[in-house]
């Protein structure tokens, strides 16, 4: 032991700088104090066995620790070649932990991976306890990409060591992309064991916003703000996952809260007049960005958003189309290259019936979209909205060969194959859809409808109950499911209940208020049944089934003339349904 010391007093002396000393003191004691398992000149062979000496001799130890010293002089010049050449050398005399460890280190450095984890793991074959040692294998296998292998050393650690908190978040973090669930289990922990850290928090609410659980994301938010009040990145967080998930008013609020302590805030005033946009209060939009406008008079974007505010309103107020266009102008000279001015150009020129100057406009947003799918995305839609589904498979087809990954290609894909009828199709893309974003209810939701007018009810109810299980109160999915347990006459009761709440959460919607009736039809609550369905063709674009609902309403009221006038009426909406001309023939005198 005096030996190996005064050696790194030589070393103190001599190194003025070196970032590792304490690692160089540290593993002088390691190898001069552990017993070694080195196999050498001092194997001897009797019979068949292998006799290997227990000890390592004082000479080589000695030895050792003179070529691990210098492979750490060596390590502290950057020069790791040459320190594996040292720590190699050591390990001839003594195959000690520690000197792996230290060659493992310098492998890794190099980019040799593979030598790397493989000293890693003669470390810990020697020491197997040893924490520091599993981490740096777990290191090893991050910088080689192979997480798997990571989280399998990490395990280990917890194994050994239940509290070890750095453990804990490495996994957690680990799990974020792969095992969410697994992810805000584990960070939950931490936040058990430590108390409720900003961090760990806002890391739980980002895997809930991930996975579309707004309420959850929200007071984990919340609780930040309790922990540091005030912290302005946390609020605009927070306002935006309350937009997300619905809640549009406390969502105003807190950006509202922001704007009075500091009315410069141009984030706030971005986010609020956004929220404005979304809520389609143009008005209030447009004097917000008017604000922001008056603080920085040249952005583009601004520009940009205020004309689209200005378009937003233009349906009441078409004198400020022109406005709008001229701002928009004005935003294509300043951002040559961004499609969304383009966009609401084609739009102004469509509404005016200039049909080759918007398709000009269109045809440059998608060759500005190239790298934003938002481009595509709006075009495609505007296909859809127009019934154009012909053109959306166009598009969309294009589009999925430059965004591959992206959930809404299929989903549109999907859709428009539905209202063309190639249900196989739109089965297909709806569950690549879904492969990508196993939480969007719009994929979810038109999935499970796709399924069940196909009368894959088995699928379709699988898919409905898994829905709710992510949110219970998404009312298209209470709508959808508790028509389709109408229709097949089941669980009446319980598709009562989904409908009411549907209808709680959208009264003006004819298709919840068709379904709530229906329902009563079914359970032979005929009043109840004509109350909701005329409602439903009172809110207007009532469809030929919900006429032929009203009609079957009237004819258990025993009033046939109403019936034959609404099933009529459905044979008017839908000429080509068949079934529907043979009831009328059928009841006709």
């Amino acid at each position: 032991m005096q030996t190996a010391f005064l050696v790194i007093q030589g070393l103190f002396r001599y190194i003025v700088v070196m970032n590792n000393i304490l690692k160089i003191i540290v593993f002088g004691f390691l190898l001069t104090g552990c017993v070694s398992t080195r196999t050498s000149d001092q194997e001897k062979r009797a019979g068949d066995d292998l006799v290997i000496s227990e000890t390592v001799g004082e000479e080589d130890k000695e030895r050792a620790l003179k070529h691990f010293i210098d492979g750490a002089l060596y390590d502290s010049k950057e020069e790791h070649a040459r320190a594996i050449l040292e720590y190699q050398e050591a390990l001839r005399y003594d195959r000690n932990p520690a000197i792996y460890y230290a060659l493992s280190k310098d492998y890794s450095l190099l980019g040799k991976h593979a030598l790397a984890a493989q000293a890693a793991r003669d470390a810990i074959k020697l020491d197997s306890m040893n924490i520091g040692y599993r981490e740096n294998l777990a290191g090893i296998y991050l910088n080689a990409s192979q997480p798997d292998l990571a989280i399998r050393e990490y395990e280990g650690i917890l194994a050994i060591d239940s509290n070890y908190a750095a453990a804990w978040y490495a996994l957690a973090r680990l799990y974020q992309t792969r095992k969410p669930l697994k992810a805000i289990e584990m960070f939950e922990r931490l936040i058990d064991r430590e108390g409720e850290s900003a961090e760990l928090l806002v890391q739980v609410a980002q895997l809930y916003v991930a996975l579309g659980r707004f309420d959850e994301a929200a007071d984990r938010l919340e609780r930040v703000l309790r922990v540091e009040p005030g912290t302005r990145l946390v609020q605009l967080q927070l306002a935006e996952t309350y937009q997300r998930g619905g809640k549009t008013e406390k969502a105003e609020k807190i950006l509202e809260e922001m704007i009075e302590v500091n009315e410069d805030d141009l984030q706030a005033l971005a986010a609020l007049a956004d929220l404005a946009m979304e809520q389609r209060k143009f008005d209030k939009a447009a004097a917000l960005f008017g604000r922001l406008l008056k603080k920085d008079s040249e952005n583009a974007e601004i520009k940009l958003r205020l004309g689209a505010a200005y378009f937003g309103r233009a349906e009441s107020d078409s004198t400020l189309v022109e406005k709008a266009r001229k701002l928009f102008e004005e935003a294509v000279e300043a951002m040559p290259g961004n499609w969304r001015p383009y966009w609401y150009l084609g739009a102004i020129a469509d509404m005016q019936g200039r049909d080759s100057v918007s398709t000009e406009y269109f045809e440059q947003v998608t060759r500005l979209g190239g790298e934003s799918f938002d481009a595509w995305w709006i075009v495609a839609t505007r296909a859809f909205e127009a019934n154009e589904h012909y053109k959306v498979l166009e598009i969309m087809e294009k589009a999925r060969r430059l965004f591959p990954d992206d959930f809404r290609v299929y989903l549109l894909l999907g859709l428009s194959a539905s209202r063309l009828n190639r249900n196989e199709m739109a089965v297909e893309n709806l569950r690549k859809a879904l492969e990508i974003n196993p939480a969007d209810m719009n994929t979810l939701s038109s999935l499970a409808l796709t399924l069940d007018n196909m009368k894959r009810f088995e699928e379709s109810d699988s898919l409905y109950e898994r829905a709710l299980r992510i949110d219970s109160s998404a009312h298209i999915i209470l709508n959808n499911y508790g028509y389709s347990l109408a229709e097949r006459g089941l669980q009446l009761d319980r598709a009562l209940k989904m409908a009411s709440q549907a209808v709680s959460a959208d009264s003006a919607n004819s298709s919840y208020l068709d379904t709530l009736g229906w329902v009563h039809f079914k359970l032979g609550n005929y009043p109840e049944a004509e109350h909701y369905i005329r409602k439903a063709i009172e809110a207007g674009d009532a469809s030929a089934v919900v006429h032929d609902h009203l009609g079957d309403v009237y004819y258990m009221l025993k009033n046939p003339e109403k019936a034959m006038e609404y099933w009529k009426k459905a044979v008017e909406l839908d000429p080509d349904n068949t079934d529907l001309k043979a009831k009328v023939d059928r009841q006709s005198p």
